[in-house]
């Protein structure tokens, strides 16, 4: 697989989430299910955890992910929460990779182990960003 690279940081929080894309929001509202379960399904959802509770004190930050020989193409759309946790989809879609960050650790979801190079891939590029 060739290098990853964290790249555009957007802070999103209370006050800009409903400026983002479509794509964005239901991305949001997955990742607060994944995330914090399946009580938590949408956007507000998703910030009122990353606040403890109060959305406006949230903050989310979602990076895209490109690979280091075309950095103008967006592979990967990474949301990174509680500063140690991120879920991971392919740009532009809701698909997410089944590549999920706990606890500062990127780890493999996918029911055959089939995603172990793209975990260890996005670790070192979030490491090095």
């Amino acid at each position: 697989m060739a290098k990853l690279k964290f790249q555009n940081c957007r802070a999103i929080n209370g006050e800009n989430y409903k400026a983002l894309s479509q794509i964005h929001l239901q991305q949001m509202e997955i990742s607060a299910t994944l995330g914090f379960g399946a009580d938590y399904k949408t956007a507000e959802h998703f910030l009122e955890q990353c606040g403890d509770g109060d959305m406006n004190d949230a903050v989310a930050e979602l990076w895209d992910v490109v690979t280091v020989d075309n950095p103008n193409i967006v592979v990967y759309e990474c949301w990174v929460y509680l500063v140690d946790t991120a879920n991971v989809f392919f740009a532009g879609t809701t698909n997410d990779t089944l590549a999920a960050m706990c606890q500062w650790s990127f780890d493999d979801h996918s029911k055959d182990g089939s995603n172990g190079e793209l975990c260890k891939d996005l670790q070192e590029a979030f490491d090095a960003k």
